[in-house]
């Protein structure tokens, strides 16, 4: 029984060195081959994120006017006979 716990600890003691040796080697050489060629700077424009990002229904003034004109309009309706 003791030998199983240590062949246990050994093993995971080398899965563990194992995995830091891999994940130290793929940070030093970067995603991709060497070959390849990375930028140094920014990808895209600073303000290209901003104009295809979606802007949340409570942040619209267009739909914050639209659902203002909806509580006007059934305010000023007078409800409908059942």
């Amino acid at each position: 029984m003791v030998l199983f716990v240590v062949a246990v600890m050994v093993l995971v003691a080398v899965g563990v060195l194992l995995w830091k040796a891999v994940s130290a080697q793929a940070l030093a050489t970067g995603p991709g081959s060497a070959d390849e060629e990375t930028p140094t700077g920014p990808t895209r424009a600073p303000g290209s994120a901003r104009r295809g990002r979606t802007i949340a229904p409570d942040d619209d003034p267009e739909f914050l006017r639209s659902l203002d004109e909806q509580v006007r309009r059934g305010r000023e309706d007078p409800p409908a006979p059942s």
